[in-house]
Parts: structure tokens; sequence; C-alpha cells
């Protein structure tokens, strides 16, 4: 029996690749005839014409499906929408740069033959990547994977391809803060990694920036972990030790050699540390109160403006 395979691709601002894209994609596609696929192409609010673009391969192509938002809503978000939409038997999450190959598709279609629920990508060293920019990534994995209880290697990316079984469980949790490689890694299943290596996009420039990196490595760690809050904790009952034992080393030198000058240095020292120590605290403290306060509204993760999802619909209504 022929086994049907949903492509989601997340987009933002990729008129200049999308065709090359689903072009190269279909090449790839060609040489599978075992398997039916279909593009699930999700606009996140582009700026430019993705949009425009979408609608013309769908025209083009009787396999393409497009969802566009009313605004942008980010790529987390744009991943949750194309998964809501899918059908069939495997599904692919994936970039719509090529820098995650079609080409690996005979592999990961093999990986699922042998009784693997998933099969996702890590990247090897990266060609181009800045020494500060490598080494942030290197210990994003290190902390993320002491910190919290979803563990993935080095390098790890959400291109990927996952049974319906895996799909329905990753779409159960509907948090509106996503964070999805450690979603993808806490509902569990067999996952065989295969590593490749990436190269630089040929059309279009990247939209991360170092700084949405660092505050994705922050949603990664705080979505699956209370360590955080823990370490205040631990600070402040440590420094409540010290604080006693220098009380106790201030009394017995007032007793026995009476009251002495104090130090301008330590005192300035004290209150800058305390103080700082408070600010992170609060700082901490924020992050997780915030991801409460934004959960507790539940708004949707999406708001879809235009969809030929809905012709689809249609069309089964009248037959």
């Amino acid at each position: 029996m022929m086994k049907t395979v949903d492509l989601v691709v997340p987009c933002y601002n990729e008129e200049e690749g999308l065709t090359h894209f689903v072009e190269e994609t279909n090449k790839v596609i060609a040489s599978i005839p075992d398997c039916r696929f279909r593009y699930i192409l999700v606009n996140d609010g582009s700026k430019d014409k993705t949009y425009l673009i979408m609608k013309q391969l769908a025209a083009r192509f009787d396999n393409i499906k497009y969802i566009s938002f009313s605004r942008n809503f980010g790529k987390e978000a744009a991943m949750y929408a194309g998964l809501q939409h899918t059908t069939a038997d495997y599904v692919v999450v994936m970039d719509a740069d090529l820098q995650h190959p079609p080409q690996i598709f005979p592999q990961m279609l093999e990986a699922m033959e042998q009784g693997y629920d998933c099969c996702a990508t890590k990247r090897d060293e990266r060609e181009g990547e800045s020494f500060f920019r490598g080494a942030f990534s290197k210990l994003f994995f290190r902390l993320s994977n002491k910190l919290t209880d979803v563990k993935n290697p080095y390098g790890a990316m959400d291109y990927r391809m996952m049974t319906r079984q895996m799909t329905d469980s990753v779409l159960e949790l509907s948090e509106v803060q996503r964070f999805s490689k450690g979603i993808f890694s806490w509902v569990g299943f067999n996952t065989k990694w295969v590593s490749f290596k990436t190269v630089d996009r040929e059309l279009g420039t990247t939209k991360w920036k170092f700084s949405s990196l660092f505050k994705y490595a922050i949603d990664g760690i705080t979505c699956f972990s209370v360590a955080p809050l823990r370490f205040t904790a631990v600070m402040g009952g440590i420094i409540f030790f010290i604080s006693l034992i220098y009380i106790l080393i201030t009394l017995i030198q007032t007793l026995f050699f009476g009251v002495t000058t104090p130090g301008y240095v330590t005192t300035l020292c004290a209150v800058l540390f305390l103080g700082g120590l408070t600010e992170m605290s609060i700082g901490i403290l924020g992050e997780y109160i915030g991801k409460i306060y934004m959960e507790t509204k539940e708004r949707p993760i999406y708001i879809t403006k235009f969809s030929n999802f809905e012709d689809e619909h249609n069309e089964e209504k009248e037959q």
C-alpha cells in the first residue's frame, strides 16, 4: 500500500527561494514512487510576496496546500499550524531554504520501515559559522541537557520525519509558549538520528539574528525546567548562611576588640553583589511568571487569514 507523506514547511519572507525549493524537492519526490507527497506551506505573516508565490505554486501543483497567517506568529506557531492540518502516514517538518536537504527523504523512510517512530537530523560543524555563535550553540545544548528532562544531541534540528502516532502526540501539547525541539523529545518514541553537513542557503537571507537565537535558547530551558528557580533558591540559602557567619564574626570582634570603622570597599562590594543577585532573581521569576501569564490568557497559537484547505473542505461537502 502506498504511504502518504505531508511536508510541513514554515515560510517567512521566502519569495526569492520558495519556487526553487519546491522544484528541487519535486526532483527528490519523483525518485520515490512508493510514496505520495503533499506540501503544507505555512506563510508566517511574511512582508514580501511569499503568499502570492504560494498561490501560484498551488495553481501549478495539485499537491500543494497553504496556510497564511494574519500576522507573524513565529516559526513555532507555523510548525504547529502545519502539523494540525496533516493527515498523512508520515509527517516531515523542514525549512524552505534547502538547508534541510530533501535528499535525506529516502534515508528517513528507511528508518520508518525499520520500526522507528521518528528520524531526526543533527548538523555537523557548519562552514562559515563564527566561533562565538558555535560556542554559544554548544553551551546551550550542554546546559539544556543538564537542566531539563529532554535530551537532544549537539546540533539537533527541527528537520525530521515522524509517524502519525508521534505527530498526534505532539499536537496534544497545545501550550502557547512552544519549544518544538523539547516537545519532540518530551513525547518520547524511538528516534533515529542522522547527521549531515549544512551549507549556506542559495537564495534569500537568514531570518535568525543572535538576539533571536538567545531568546530561543532561554525559552528552551525555561519551558522544560525549573532549575533556574532552584538556582536562585540555593544562592539565597548560601548567602544567608554566609551572612550569619559574618554577623557572628562581627559580634565577636565587637565584644572583644571594640567597634572598628567599617571598610568602604567591603560595603560597596556587598551592596553591588546582593543588588545584582536580587535583580537576576527577579528576572528569572519574571520569565516564568510571564509564561504563566501568557498561558492563562488562552489565546490561539495562530490566526489564519487565507488557506486553500477551505477549498478542499468545500469539495468534500459538495460530494
